[in-house]
Order: C-alpha cells, then structure tokens, then sequence
C-alpha cells in the first residue's frame, strides 16, 4: 500500500519517474518485497490468459499483475495474482487468482532456479563523494533450484558484505569471471555515467556478485 499511495502522488505531480509497486513474498508469516521481476510473469505470460477488462496498465509495475508467492516446506509457490483497478476514483486492487486457477490454491513455480535478495528493516543512507548510496538494515537470501530452497541466509549488511566478499574472491577463480568482464563492459559504463568517482570492473562486479553466480555456496 505504501508504495501504491507513493505511486499515486507521483502521478498527480506529473513526475516521469514512476515507483515500482513490487510484487509480494510471503516467509515464516512475514511479507517481503519482491522488487525485481518475478519468475510469475512469465508463467502467466506463457498461458495467454486474456487479460481482465478491468486491469489498469501502468509503469508502476513489471507488468500487468502483482503477484503473491509463498514459500512452504522449502519449495517457492505463487499463491495470490492481483490487478490494478479503478474504484470510487483511485487505484485499487482485485484478486483474480480463482479466475485463473479456479480448482488450484497455488501453483508451483518449479521452473525457476535463481538467487534472490530480500532486503528487509530500516533504511540507511551514506553520502561519498557527492554520492549518496542507500542500503537496508538486514537481507533475506534464497538459492532457488527448480523451485526448491537450496539455501537460505537472513543477514545483517555487514554479514552481506562479508558473504559476497567470499563469493567474488570463489568467482574470480573461475572462467565465468573473464566472461563477465567481457558482458558487464557496457553496464558498468551506465552505471558509471552520473557518479563522481568511477568504480573500476572488479568492484562493481563485486557489487553486482549475487547476479553473477549460481550458487551460495562458499
């Protein structure tokens, strides 16, 4: 919801930078944003589903829907599909999982194998170099196999940093690290563009290390 309302503040102020609303994770009773696109997408894409004549399209989201998962004896579900609707001149949202799935409760997303960021607690900012840097307080870490929980971390920052340090350190030993200096050559020439101080490939591939390996495993 709050990042409906920012949504929607930004479109009255006719600002060009629309907020994501993200997609949903549900763990241990507990929800969590899911802030990049979800492996749910594609799956309701490869269905064709006729989208609902009611839906809202807007850039605030990955797509037309906001998806619910939900991870249950160590295996990732999508347990909720939602869309933007208008009601009583605002934004809204209506399930219309049951539409969908009418004799399913959830579905197994057994197709997606991916390692996943939760972040999760206060926000902190920090400010180097006329650049001003934000990170959470604590991150909930998945390594997803065919749907199934390889592994799992809930860390503070400083214990994140600790664990991709590791990872880099392994990833540097390994052909993929040549190949990513060669595929990452553009990208990190984007996200150089606007910051004073430039960062060199090896730090940001550190930075981007948890995009870049398949598994946790230090």
């Amino acid at each position: 919801m709050k990042n409906l309302i920012i949504f929607i503040f930004f479109i009255s102020c006719k600002v060009c930078a629309t907020p994501q609303i993200p997609d949903k994770l549900i763990y241990k009773g507990k929800e969590y944003e899911w802030n990049s696109f979800s492996p749910g997408h594609k799956y309701l894409e490869d269905k064709r589903i006729p989208k609902p004549k009611d839906a809202i399209e807007t850039s605030a989201n990955y797509g037309l829907y906001i998806l619910t998962y939900t991870i249950e004896n160590d295996s990732l579900f999508l347990t909720d599909v939602e869309i933007l609707i208008e009601k009583n001149d605002q934004l809204g949202n209506r399930s219309v999982f049951k539409g969908f799935f009418p004799t399913q409760s959830k579905i197994f997303m057994n197709f997606y194998s991916n390692i996943q960021t939760f972040p999760y607690g206060k926000e902190f900012y920090t400010t180097k170099n006329n650049w001003t840097d934000m990170y959470f307080e604590n991150y909930l870490l998945f390594e997803f196999k065919n749907g199934h929980v390889e592994k799992n971390f809930d860390l503070t920052h400083r214990n994140l940093l600790k664990l991709k340090k590791k990872l880099f350190s392994k990833f540097k030993k390994t052909p993929e690290y040549q190949e990513a200096i060669i595929s990452q050559a553009e990208n990190l020439d984007s996200f150089n563009e606007f910051r004073p101080k430039k960062y060199k490939m090896d730090e940001y591939l550190h930075l981007i290390i948890l995009r870049l390996v398949k598994t946790l495993n230090i």
